[in-house]
């Protein structure tokens, strides 16, 4: 494998598209072909991995990985899923017994069953989508070495857990962020899944203390996400239906405030002609009274709020991000409508004319030009 990464770089050297090229890209592209001999060997190695090894701009690794394809025509093979790389990235961590003290010590193969759970349930709740691999693995990792001792280990944080493993410092802080966002957004799910554990129904569940949770949460992932998910949908039907009666108790005050003051218009004494209101007849069948009344349906579509301003993802538990955090477009204002028809002012048309004064200093410019 290593005489084809270097038979791959050489070719790529020479190649016209990477010759003027700067020292850095040159450093890029090597770890590029190390990644595409690498995917073609089905080693489940990441992109990430490889560019903290070089100390490179992960944007412009995709830049030159992406080269490489066009400019060499490579059949990129499909890319490792996280459970494939899952395995390897664990033994990255040096947290097997000698290694740390017995409080922080745990058997690779522990650490990546209980990982490799966390990464199927993330699959499962649309976490995956559209992420970057390693931020997701090195949340799971955290979240299920928490778990498997919650009691020693709930109280140290990501940063202090990769000090303990001794993770390099650039897969610590360069994406510091990233991996407490997968963090958070993991422990949210498991805090939703285990609300409906029946031992905890109308319990409080809180992040920083359902790492306590997460194994009978494993155990019964299945039924939990489905009961999970009936549950918020139940909820949804209750809100609608709390904001129909509403606005049927606000249709129904309006009718009676309506029909008491045309009661009250009656017992005023005869009605002036300026006063000419036309009595309110009865309802027909099937009929209601602010129907009858003449004006009803219009208070109703008023307090109704449009079909299309309420997104589609709330009726939903479990969201791909990009349908969660949807962007809303910003609204451009309209520009001045030109046509080019537009009548010019007399006042403008004098500012394109020129003085007297100003055709004098011109044509003694253009006389002193003509004599040099």
């Amino acid at each position: 494998m290593e005489s084809g990464a270097v038979s791959l770089y050489e070719r790529a050297y020479s190649h016209p598209s990477f010759i003027q090229v700067s020292l850095q890209k040159k450093e890029v592209l090597g770890g590029c072909c190390v990644l595409s001999t690498c995917r073609q060997h089905n080693w489940p190695v990441a992109m990430c991995t490889i560019n903290s090894l070089l100390e490179a701009e992960p944007m412009l690794m995709g830049v030159v990985y992406q080269d490489l394809v066009k400019a060499l025509d490579l059949q990129p093979p499909p890319t490792a899923s996280l459970t494939d790389m899952l395995e390897s990235y664990c033994y990255g961590y040096k947290l097997a017994p000698g290694e740390v003290p017995d409080v922080f010590a745990e058997t690779p193969e522990q650490l990546v069953q209980r990982s490799a759970a966390l990464v199927e349930l993330a699959a499962d709740v649309w976490l995956v989508t559209g992420r970057h691999p390693l931020p997701i693995l090195m949340a799971c990792v955290y979240v299920a070495w928490q778990s498997l001792k919650p009691k020693d280990r709930m109280k140290h944080s990501l940063q202090k857990f990769c000090q303990i493993a001794r993770l390099p410092k650039d897969a610590c802080g360069a994406c510091k962020e990233t991996p407490l966002r997968r963090v958070r957004e993991l422990r949210d799910v498991l805090c939703k899944l285990g609300r409906e554990l029946p031992w905890m129904r109308g319990g409080a569940v809180e992040p920083k203390t359902v790492a306590t949770l997460v194994e009978d949460i494993l155990k019964h992932q299945k039924s939990l996400l489905l009961k999970a998910m009936r549950s918020y949908e139940e909820e949804v039907e209750q809100e609608v239906r709390e904001a129909a009666e509403s606005r049927q108790d606000d249709v129904l005050s309006s009718t009676e405030s309506l029909l008491a003051g045309q009661l009250s218009g009656r017992d005023q004494g005869p009605v002036t002609p300026a006063q000419d209101v036309p009595p309110a007849r009865q309802p027909k069948s099937g009929e209601s009274m602010l129907e009858a009344s003449g004006g009803s349906n219009k208070t109703t579509e008023e307090s109704a709020p449009p079909a299309g301003e309420e997104h589609w993802g709330r009726r939903h538990l479990f969201l791909p991000p990009c349908a969660r955090n949807v962007k809303r477009r910003r609204e451009e204002s309209p520009g001045p409508h030109v046509t080019g028809e537009e009548e010019i002012s007399d006042s403008e048309i004098e500012s394109y004319i020129r003085s007297a004064e100003e055709i004098r200093s011109y044509v003694e410019f253009q006389k002193k030009m003509t004599e040099n």
